[in-house]
């Protein structure tokens, strides 16, 4: 695979997000991420129930929100080097991050996301998908484990 056709195929830039799910979680799957990203990364999260950002997440407030406690959604920023990756916190069954395409200008670039999302697999034991932004049946690539499969033609 060459950063040409990684280019054109999965980090075109169109003005939308790609989006990376990881189907069929739980409360415990999130809690292991979180743990994983707290140790692991440079963060920015902002947590609505102090106003203030933090470096860390905190898993009790994210379980507050989904358990109704609160409405105070948030967004934790996690950073790969210059790349960022938009972790969302919509439910506890399915979790959803973003990143821009704009920001992976290399392969060096794009073997930095794939180690993190292989990373994750391995952690939890579960597959991760890249897709076109709110398109979850268009994958454009999985990772479980070390396993990459493009179903793309690259």
């Amino acid at each position: 695979m060459n950063w040409t056709d990684l280019k054109e195929k999965i980090y075109y830039q169109d003005g939308s997000y790609r989006d990376i799910y990881v189907l069929q979680t739980n409360v415990a799957d999130w809690e292991i991420w979180i743990d994983y990203v707290n140790k692991n990364y440079r963060l920015d999260w902002f947590n609505r129930k102090t106003d203030k950002s933090e470096n860390q997440i905190d898993f009790g407030v994210i379980k507050e929100f989904w358990s109704a406690n609160h409405d105070l959604y948030s967004i934790a920023k996690v950073f790969i080097d210059k790349i960022q990756i938009n972790a969302h916190f919509f439910d506890s069954t399915e979790m959803e991050s973003d990143i821009d395409p704009s920001e992976f200008n290399s392969i060096k670039d794009h073997d930095k996301l794939i180690k993190y999302i292989s990373d994750v697999s391995k952690l939890l034991d579960k597959e991760l998908i890249l897709t076109p932004e709110n398109e979850p049946k268009t994958i454009l690539f999985k990772v479980n484990k070390d396993d990459i499969l493009f179903p793309v033609s690259l």
